[in-house]
């Protein structure tokens, strides 16, 4: 992080990635690297996306980008209604490494089966093992110790992490009169769209006759499972959660480690919120939290539980 980069610089690559902003202070004004706000270096670049007063620091901020309704005093302030998306945009531009890195194509250990048909650019890490009727797209990257079988597409673009199991048989069972459990053979597979984030420790299980669905967009947070004949529509976040059998859940839907009984289905737009247990369906646009989860109003669109 030695290059001092000018505000210009980002200004202009700000204009090429087409994000929304307006520069106050100084173009000239230079950095070296970044940090947080609350352990801010002098002569870095660093972030604040929501109102605070008095904002105190050790060092003069060189510059900053600002949420739109926020305010602080610095060198150079970048404006934007999407500071997040903007600020870590920049890093990843200026400062980080391709995605993938020094990853070669297939890591050493892994075994991929003569059915798997790899797109180009993608990336495998090592001990992965990657067996069955597969597709994954062009741009994938796929950690170490994954495991993905059976029958799974993967499109473009997406983000896989480690020990992650994609495509094994889901938990299901007939039962005879003495109670005896057969578990149930699996037939579908999974079904994964472009950019989706997967990350470690996730289980993802297939159908048990049509595909389990995650669609483009969609990103799952660490230690989550999803379970068989799940369908997740696009731009959905499910975050720490479990997910039992054909759970639907709508198109920019947020679901934060919870819990969601199976055949359940959250709405389009609605909200889960941390530690709730789903009994029955949410519907569109509806923020629940609970257990049992209950409705407490209407998503707003401006925050995450």
């Amino acid at each position: 992080m030695d290059r001092l980069i000018t505000v210009k610089e980002i200004t202009t690559y700000l204009e090429e990635k087409g994000l929304p902003f307006v520069i106050q202070g100084n173009p000239e004004e230079t950095v070296c690297g970044f940090s947080s706000l609350s352990r801010y270096r002098e002569g870095t670049i660093t972030w604040i996306n929501s109102p605070k007063k008095n904002v105190q620091t050790s060092h003069p901020i060189s510059v900053c980008v600002v949420q739109e309704e926020a305010d602080i005093n610095a060198g150079a302030k970048i404006i934007t209604p999407q500071s997040k998306a903007v600020f870590f945009s920049v890093l990843e531009h200026f400062w980080s490494d391709p995605c993938g890195g020094d990853m070669p194509d297939i890591g050493p250990g892994s075994v991929i089966g003569p059915d798997v048909c790899i797109a180009e650019n993608v990336k495998i890490g090592c001990n992965c093992s990657i067996t069955g009727h597969i597709s994954i797209g062009a741009g994938t990257v796929i950690a170490d110790n994954v495991v993905i079988r059976n029958r799974v597409k993967i499109g473009c673009n997406c983000v896989i992490q480690s020990l992650t199991v994609i495509g094994e048989d889901g938990y299901g069972y007939s039962e005879d009169d003495l109670h005896i459990k057969t578990m149930v053979r699996h037939f579908g597979g999974v079904t994964i769209g472009d950019s989706v984030f997967i990350g470690s420790h996730t289980n993802i299980a297939r159908g048990t006759i049509d595909d389990t669905v995650i669609e483009s967009g969609t990103k799952i947070a660490p230690s989550t499972h999803i379970g068989h004949n799940n369908y997740i529509h696009k731009n959905a976040s499910i975050v720490c959660s479990k997910l039992f059998g054909s759970v639907t859940v709508g198109e920019n839907a947020y679901v934060s480690a919870s819990t969601v009984r199976n055949q359940a289905n959250v709405g389009k737009d609605a909200i889960v919120g941390m530690g709730s247990v789903v009994t029955a369906d949410v519907g569109e646009n509806k923020v629940v939290v609970g257990s049992p989860a209950k409705v407490i109003r209407e998503n707003s669109g401006k925050e995450k539980l």
